[in-house]
């Protein structure tokens, strides 16, 4: 949840955890109720990916991706 899990700014993750996990998968939400168009922006990365994660944001999911590190 963000501004309770996570502070808005911006993240970068190196990537995918490796070994059969090939992607990484990020997601900044609206709302958390499942629903597809709770989704604000997403992406997969096979390498090194930046999120910026807004104030009014609700949620951001991610899975297979390595530690997510704040920039600023």
């Amino acid at each position: 949840m963000v501004g309770t899990d996570i502070k808005p700014g911006t993240y970068r993750t190196n990537g995918p955890q490796g070994g059969l996990i090939s992607d990484c998968y990020w997601a900044r939400l609206s709302s958390t109720s499942g629903e597809v168009k709770d989704i604000i922006a997403n992406g997969t990365s096979k390498g090194q990916a930046t999120v910026t994660i807004a104030s009014t944001d609700k949620a951001f999911t991610t899975t297979g991706c390595t530690t997510w590190t704040r920039v600023s």
